[in-house]
């Protein structure tokens, strides 16, 4: 294991708010010394997945990143990020890929030198509100609050099963949609496995997600305020194959949770009807496919660096801010805060469906798998 360590024997007791006292754990080796503890007691870890490769290195050369930029110097801080990595008891990989989706984002903030604070919370004593976002940047008189969501990945089924992937609901409702997908599977699913020549034996339908997007939106609201001078940023990392998924959710034309159409098609277990209102405080979502460069070994490639993956500023038309037209250079600026692929991934995408209309060929369906192909070989 390459690791490189600064070593200084000095200790110190501070007092917090309650007055109780913490050590401040000053040298770099024995942070990393007690990461590592934990780290070789959990088998299964992705990190331990990826130990003969550059990544390893280079997680150990972040924790640095991390020390020197403030954020592991005391025991307490050491532990909650081990406990946000799944370091500690047992392990669950979904939650451990959130935590490095969050970790990333850390990273990339001390690298570019930004002001900003973890776990902020937004709301007063007097709200009762004890919620906070994952990261709060302050930039040049903007505030850019960031709160992180790792959908559970889609689990890996037997090579013989046929997955069926209905990217988006396209009718009124669940019942007629469910019926026209027992249509599709009766008619050409079986058709397909009944022409295999064995490969195929059974067909699962992949669940679609568009209700877990709702939850995290109706989960911001309740994390993020409305302040002037300031963007409340939703990021969804998702594995590169879901991306396209995820877009559809937010955008496709018969159900878009930010397009018109989205009125009347959900509704909760109440069967009260979800309106925009109640994410109206989520500004933007980040789609960002951070999740692919720690799923799966990506040779020569630095996953822990934000500006390596494919991300893309989704604007909420429903949230308060955008309705009344207000901070307009704050949404600007954003474009220049974190690193995406916005105003490339859009002009690209117009262009292609012109081609598409011409050729009476849609083209959202495959233009992400095009679109990673070209800009993000490695992480297609």
């Amino acid at each position: 294991m390459e690791r490189c360590m600064r070593s200084y024997a000095v200790f110190f007791l501070l007092c917090d708010a309650t007055g109780k006292r913490e050590v401040i754990i000053i040298t770099e080796e024995q942070i990393q010394n007690k990461i590592y503890s934990y780290l070789v007691t959990q088998n299964e870890h992705v990190i331990l997945e990826h130990m003969p490769d550059h990544y390893y290195n280079l997680f150990w050369n972040s924790i640095s990143i991390l020390y020197e930029g403030g954020i592991l110097t005391t025991a307490k801080s050491v532990e909650k990020f081990c406990n946000k990595l799944q370091l500690r008891g047992s392990y669950n990989r979904d939650k451990c890929l959130q935590g490095i989706s969050e970790m990333v984002f850390w990273l990339y903030a001390i690298r570019r030198n930004y002001s900003f604070e973890i776990d902020k919370q937004l709301h007063t004593k007097n709200e009762k509100n004890n919620s906070d976002v994952d990261i709060q940047i302050v930039k040049d008189g903007y505030t850019f609050n960031i709160e992180v969501k790792t959908p559970n990945q889609v689990k890996k089924t037997d090579e013989s099963i046929l997955n069926i992937t209905i990217p988006f609901r396209s009718f009124e409702r669940k019942d007629i949609q469910d019926e026209e997908v027992r249509k599709i599977n009766r008619d050409i699913s079986q058709a397909i496995i009944n022409n295999s020549q064995g490969k195929y034996t059974a067909y699962e339908q992949t669940k679609i997600d568009d209700n877990k997007v709702i939850e995290y939106l109706r989960s911001g609201q309740i994390k993020f305020t409305y302040e002037p001078n300031s963007i409340n940023v939703l990021a969804l990392s998702v594995p590169s194959q879901q991306m396209d998924n995820y877009w559809g959710y937010l955008y496709n034309p018969f159900s878009g949770i930010f397009t018109d159409q989205f009125s009347g098609k959900f509704f909760d277990k109440k069967k009260n009807e979800i309106k925009h209102s109640e994410f109206d405080k989520v500004d933007v979502v980040l789609l960002t496919n951070i999740v692919e460069g720690h799923k799966r070994i990506v040779y020569e490639f630095d996953s822990w660096k934000l500006e390596n993956y494919c991300s893309i500023f989704c604007i909420n038309p429903f949230s308060q801010r955008t309705m009344k037209h207000c901070d307009v250079d704050a949404y600007k600026y954003l474009l220049d805060i974190l690193p995406n692929d916005t105003n490339r991934f859009e002009k690209e995408r117009d262009e292609r469906n012109l081609q598409g209309e011409k050729l009476g060929i849609p083209t959202d369906p495959i233009f992400f798998s095009e679109y990673l192909y070209n800009h993000y070989y490695k992480l297609r």
